[in-house]
C-alpha cells in the first residue's frame, strides 16, 4: 500500500506545515501539565512530521515510506551532530531557531521519538489522502466492466443483462 505515491494538493501540505510549526514552537514554552516531557520530547515527534511534509511539498510524488525513511535518516543525522561542538553548530545554537532546528544535546531516546514522528507523518498523510480528501484518492480510470453484469467483465453477460442490451 505504501509503495506508491499518495500526492496531496500543495495547499493541503502547506496548511499541515503551517499548523505543525506553531505547535512545535509551543512545545518549547509549555505552561501545561507534563511540561518537562513536552519541552524535551514532544518536539522530537513533531520535528520529523514537519520535515516529512516539507519533503512531500517539494517532491509530491514521493512514496510515503521513502519519504519517512529519508526524514528519519536526516533527523538521526541532525541528532548525531549534537555530539559535536563544531563552530557553525555553536553559532546556530545561540538562537532559539537554531536550537530548535539543530538541538543542543544528544539522546538515544530521541531516535525513538523521530521514528514515531515519521510514522505519525505517514499516518496523517494517508489519513488525509484516503479519508479527509476522498477526491484526492481518485477513482479508477476503468473497471473493465467488473461491476456490470457478468461479474469480472471477461465472461458472458447474465440473462438480465442480455435483455437490457437487446441480445
Amino acid at each position: 500500500m505504501f509503495n506508491r505515491p499518495f500526492p496531496l494538493p500543495r495547499k493541503i501540505l502547506t496548511a499541515v506545515i503551517l499548523i505543525l510549526v506553531p505547535i512545535g514552537f509551543a512545545t518549547k514554552y509549555p505552561a501545561l501539565p507534563y511540561a518537562d516531557w513536552l519541552r524535551s520530547s514532544a518536539g522530537d515527534v513533531l520535528y520529523p512530521m514537519f520535515w516529512y511534509f516539507v519533503l512531500l511539498w517539494i517532491f509530491p510524488r514521493l512514496k510515503p515510506l521513502s519519504a519517512a525513511a529519508a526524514v528519519f535518516a536526516f533527523s538521526a543525522a541532525v541528532e548525531m551532530t549534537q555530539i559535536y561542538d563544531w563552530p557553525v553548530l555553536v553559532f546556530l545554537r545561540r538562537s532559539f531557531l537554531g536550537r530548535t532546528l539543530v538541538g543542543t544535546s544528544f539522546s538515544w531516546d530521541d531516535m525513538g521519538y523521530y521514528f514515531i514522528g515519521c510514522l505519525a507523518g505517514v499516518a496523517l498523510h494517508t489519513g488525509l489522502y484516503f479519508f479527509v480528501l476522498p477526491s484526492a484518492a481518485g477513482k479508477p480510470e476503468s473497471h473493465d466492466g467488473a461491476f456490470e453484469s457478468g461479474g469480472d467483465g471477461n465472461g458472458p453477460p447474465d440473462a438480465d443483462a442480455a435483455e437490457t442490451e437487446g441480445i
